[in-house]
């Protein structure tokens, strides 16, 4: 059986610190164990530090084990509560099959079709969107600018603004990102990749920007700083720029977080469990009634993981980015 390990501890990421080595099949799960067959694996921004530095949420981290979070079937099962055929969340090696404690693999609602949904738009990405969103307490007329507009949580959180009556604009890389976060119901995407994004920023958003939800990093925090109000909020998600390298951030417009008395605020989804329940039904009938939009851009192969997912780091695809295993 296959297994992506890491090589090499590293500051920078590049495919060659990746090795998919031959092992052997998992043993036979122990009372209150499960056996999983792999159908997706998630390619998340956050598990670059991971990989970097061998420490994560998995003592499996320590030996350069890569893991994160999949969907699987249960091929075998020593545990109350879950079945052979059922389909689970579960963080694990990315390798065809994990036997791993029932109690940390969570059922899938059958409802969910596909499956491949709660690692993104009901999961952790549409959480993260809902959530982060509910933070800045957006009011109706309200201007907020999104980052990484195209990806599984910006695009959440435009939809989900505009459900709330703000305006919303967004920020991607390339004229065909734009259209497909144009085609969300965003008012305007302006492409970081042309010139002048804080003049562009500027005629787009005339009134000036309330809420920044910002994933990205410099590339759009500091134009967004030249145009953010008075007491604006910038909601502060990810830095996906910056986690494949430890280069020192430059903003020319950093005083206006004190001039205009501006909120920044970083979060973890993961603090708010509370939330949970109202922010995937809210999730939930916006995908069953057709005003929550994703996508998901799947590559077939477990071969292909390592590349794809230093291509999503480095920004390449719209949506979710998924590994399928056959």
């Amino acid at each position: 059986m296959k297994s992506w390990i890491m090589r090499r501890r590293t500051d920078t990421l590049h495919v060659d610190d990746y090795a998919l080595v031959d092992i052997d099949p998992p043993a036979a799960p122990g009372p209150g164990e499960v056996r999983l067959r792999t159908l997706f694996i998630s390619l998340d921004p956050y598990l670059s530090r991971f990989m970097k530095i061998w420490e994560g949420e998995h003592p499996g981290w320590e030996q350069g084990h890569v893991y994160g979070r999949t969907v699987a079937e249960v091929t075998e099962s020593r545990a109350d509560g879950l079945a052979v055929g059922d389909k689970v969340l579960a963080v694990a090696r990315w390798q065809p099959e994990n036997v791993v404690p029932a109690s940390s693999a969570m059922r899938i609602d059958p409802e969910i079709d596909p499956p491949s949904l709660v690692l993104g738009v009901l999961g952790a990405s549409g959480r993260t969107a809902w959530i982060g969103l509910d933070l800045a307490h957006p009011k109706a007329g309200e201007t907020l600018l999104v980052s990484a507009a195209s990806g599984p949580v910006g695009s959440v959180v435009g939809q989900l603004a505009k459900r709330r009556g703000l305006r919303a604009i967004g920020i991607a890389g390339g004229a065909e990102k734009c259209a497909y976060v144009e085609s969300l119901g965003f008012d305007v995407c302006l492409d970081h990749r042309l010139p002048d994004l804080a003049g562009r920023l500027a005629a787009a958003a005339p009134k000036g920007v309330d809420i920044l939800f910002e994933n990205i990093g410099q590339t759009s925090l500091d134009p967004a700083l030249s145009v953010i109000n008075e007491k604006g909020r910038i909601m502060l998600c990810g830095l996906a720029q910056h986690y494949n390298d430890e280069v020192p951030m430059q903003l020319d417009h950093f005083k206006a977080l004190l001039y205009k008395q501006v909120t920044l605020q970083g979060f973890r989804t993961a603090d708010f469990v509370d939330r949970y329940e109202e922010a995937t039904a809210e999730l939930m009938a916006g995908v069953r009634e057709g005003w929550l939009r994703y996508d998901e851009q799947i590559t077939d192969g477990l071969e292909h993981a390592a590349e794809a997912y230093l291509a999503m780091l480095g920004g390449q695809g719209i949506g979710k980015r998924l590994i399928r295993l056959p």
